[in-house]
């Protein structure tokens, strides 16, 4: 490994092995004015620069530590600042865990060593070669391997028990997009329906729309005549969408496309669709075959009448999520066999275009029913996205890393306490 991608891998792992459970405190360096920075590297290396609890702190710890931060790519515009913030913090959290009963014994020092240098991807051996090349002594890198083992240690003694990491925190997890780049759109929708008895009146909308440039024109236009769900909303899809979702006419066209551009008509199942482009992102997304879809799904006969839009209009007013939907809809509609309700879960790149596009624009407990098959009006409520298959972390995984950043959280205030109870003064 190259010394510019070790620094960059060390400087990364600095941040989460050793003061894994702690972050930089802000605020106004400890060591202010010229004069005393001035006087204090006239000093002897070994005379105490300051004091930690009378725990001292020598000119030569702080030397031996910008060289450290300096190996890992960590020593920031100031260095020496750097080294003694970082250094307060090292004698805080060893003398909380002394305190405390805490110790560290030898194999931890070496284990350390090793996770440490493994993460560069070079032996323990040839990690303290490299810090004794750039004047950096071994002890340094226990010190600092000891503090962070005797932290991390004293954390999760003390937090550990209280930190419940729930099911539905592990869903939420899971369901967060971020492994590989995509394209995310804003949209705003206009749905027209294509039943026979308005085609005359859907005919003379058509152009209208299909000229539209500006989002209020589009906004006003979606409020008067949608029949989507955001029509009084002025058609605005709250979420920001995948663009590898839309139909292929619409991803092509919006990956591209000046802001305010309207694609349409998209003809999908019992309807006409337009979208109009609000703002496009760069994002990360799982891929269309990583993504588990669970939803549900009821055909109500007789299409969009006005007796479905009314079961419709009560049923989203009842149902709070996916728990609920099948016992209102059979409360709501009685004559309904038992079985009409559909529990689906699939990958995403199985659905058909227009049912991943009737999706995709929704938020987890949101109701959709914008198209008609087979004369009836198809009611679709999400349930939930999760990252499955090849790749995916296990739930184990996610439970240890909620648990990881919910101590690190701890970790933080427990530091600042500290802090700010500490005396902390100079020669």
């Amino acid at each position: 490994m190259n010394d510019s991608r070790l620094r960059k891998t060390l400087g990364s792992l600095a941040l989460s092995l050793g003061t894994a459970l702690s972050v930089a405190l802000v605020g106004a360096p400890v060591l202010t004015g010229t004069g005393w920075v001035s006087a204090a590297q006239a000093q002897s290396p070994f005379a105490a620069a300051l004091y930690v609890n009378d725990d001292p702190i020598t000119n030569y710890d702080i030397t031996q530590k910008m060289r450290f931060l300096q190996f890992i790519g960590a020593a920031g515009d100031n260095p020496r600042e750097r080294a003694i913030e970082r250094l307060i913090e090292d004698r805080l959290q060893m003398q909380e865990g002394r305190r405390l009963g805490g110790r560290v014994p030898p194999d931890a020092i070496e284990a350390g060593i090793a996770e440490f240098a493994a993460r560069a991807e070079i032996s323990s051996e040839e990690l303290v070669s490299r810090l004794t090349q750039a004047g950096v002594d071994r002890e340094t890198l226990i010190s600092f391997i000891s503090a962070g083992v005797i932290w991390r240690e004293l954390v999760r003694t003390l937090y550990g028990s209280q930190i419940r990491i729930t099911d539905a925190q592990i869903d939420q997890a899971l369901s967060l997009e971020g492994l590989q780049p995509t394209t995310e759109i804003l949209l705003s929708e206009i749905f027209l329906p294509s039943d026979p008895q308005f085609a005359a009146q859907v005919e003379r909308i058509i152009p209208q729309i299909q000229r539209m440039r500006s989002e209020t024109e589009f906004s006003n236009a979606a409020r008067q005549v949608s029949a989507a769900p955001s029509g009084p909303s002025g058609g605005r899809i709250d979420r920001w969408v995948n663009i590898q979702a839309m139909p292929p006419q619409v991803a092509s066209a919006m990956a591209t496309a000046p802001v305010g551009t309207v694609i349409g008509p998209i003809e999908m199942p019992g309807a006409y669709a337009f979208f109009q482009l609000r703002a496009r992102r760069e994002a990360r997304q799982v891929p269309p075959d990583q993504v588990q879809i669970e939803f549900r799904r009821v055909a109500l006969p007789g299409g969009r009448s006005e007796t479905n839009l009314a079961h419709l209009e009560r049923i989203r007013e009842n149902v709070d999520s996916c728990v609920d939907f099948d016992a209102v809809v059979y409360r709501e509609i009685p004559e309904l066999p038992t079985g009409t309700v559909e529990q689906i879960t699939v990958s995403q790149s199985e659905l058909s275009s227009a049912e991943r596009t009737e999706l995709e624009r929704l938020n987890a407990g949101q109701i959709s029913a914008q198209t008609v098959e087979n004369g009836a009006l198809v009611v679709r409520i999400l349930c939930r996205r999760i990252v499955a298959g090849e790749g995916a972390p296990s739930r184990d995984d996610v439970r240890r890393g909620l648990m990881n950043r919910a101590l690190e959280g701890q970790a933080a205030l427990y530091l600042e306490r500290l802090r700010a109870e500490a005396d902390i003064r100079y020669p």
